[in-house]
């Protein structure tokens, strides 16, 4: 059974490239490559070549900015608001990950199931030999694809079962995410249920936001300190 690696995040795909068994699942290592590529090729594959001790060791990627004591005000404020700027901004973006759009500002689409599917996906982590299970219900309403990310095997293997081809429902959808899915008759998957679903989903790569914004720290700690205090770090010390 082959798998939709386009759900899988950066981290995803490396942690099951490191495991997986290419004689074994040839299709679905090829599967794997292909995704691999078409992330690189859209700048979304970045690999983690150094890690944070490799950044620390090496002097040379401090940028240390040295402000003068007696030089313009304006200038060392510029940077301080710059520098305040670029962590309310990703902290906003990080905020806004975690929020899940009220139910009555989403979209509700009303249409006729040509096909629906329980489907399984395990992810095996590298560094700590877990393997998470997830479930995912796909419905297919042609030509387009709605997802319930992570629900319950019991849930998804019933509404698979129970959901008929030619049955019309109601989804409340965002990108083909559903949050909310309603026959006529009653409510299958509530708001209430979906809604850490679709936060797990929408914060899967969170880390990567933390890391960066980690990075950038490091990167300029030195000289956020010397526009306080000039002169406090120099590139010479």
């Amino acid at each position: 059974m082959l798998i939709d690696y386009t759900k899988y995040t950066v981290d995803e795909l490396l942690d099951v490239n490191e495991n997986i068994n290419k004689d074994k699942y040839p299709e679905r290592n090829k599967q794997l490559c292909d995704e691999i590529q078409r992330r690189k090729d859209r700048g979304e594959f970045i690999k983690k070549e150094h890690t944070f001790e490799d950044l620390r060791d090496n002097e040379e990627d401090d940028i240390i900015i040295e402000f003068s004591s007696n030089g313009s005000v304006i200038v060392r404020t510029i940077f301080l608001v710059g520098f305040f700027i670029v962590n309310v901004l990703v902290l906003a973006l990080l905020l806004f990950k975690y929020t899940v759009t009220d139910i009555s500002k989403v979209h509700k689409y009303s249409t006729i199931i040509d096909s629906v599917e329980c489907r399984r996906e395990e992810v095996t982590y590298s560094k700590s030999d877990r393997v998470d299970t997830y479930f995912h219900l796909n419905i297919v309403s042609f030509p387009d694809l709605f997802t319930a990310d992570r629900i319950s095997e019991i849930k998804c293997r019933m509404l698979a079962r129970e959901l008929n081809i030619g049955t019309r429902v109601s989804i409340w959808h965002e990108d083909g995410l559903i949050f909310q899915l309603k026959s006529d008759t009653e409510i299958l998957l509530s708001y209430q249920y979906m809604r850490p679903n679709i936060q797990a989903v929408q914060t899967s790569d969170s880390s990567y936001y933390l890391f960066g914004l980690f990075i950038f720290w490091i990167m300029f700690f030195k000289s956020l300190v010397n526009a306080f205090f000039p002169g406090t770090f120099t590139k010479d010390k």
